[in-house]
């Protein structure tokens, strides 16, 4: 990926040595750049709200988590229930 640099003129060139040909000052170079710089603050929003999205779910999971880690410690078992191993027939030297 290459960023585009827009100048004061309207002239739309790559940042590195390829540059767009589009005549100084022409309205197809500006309206280039101004959609350009356009999709680039819709991008910019998105990536804030995903981010945004991504740290409530985040937060959400580890608040699942805790309550069902606590939940689990606090059932009752009943007397003569059998416990189940769930490392059964699992190695754990090999881990």
């Amino acid at each position: 990926f290459q960023p585009l640099v827009c100048g004061r003129l309207g002239v739309c060139r790559l940042s590195t040595a390829d540059p767009v040909s589009v005549s100084p000052g022409s309205s197809q170079g500006t309206e280039w750049c101004k959609d350009h710089n356009t999709i680039h603050r819709r991008l910019d929003v998105i990536e804030e709200q995903v981010e945004k999205t991504v740290d409530y779910l985040d937060s959400e999971v580890k608040a699942l988590l805790n309550t069902i880690s606590e939940t689990a410690w606090n059932v009752p078992v009943p007397p003569g229930t059998p416990v189940k191993d769930i490392f059964d027939g699992i190695d754990l030297t090999e881990m």
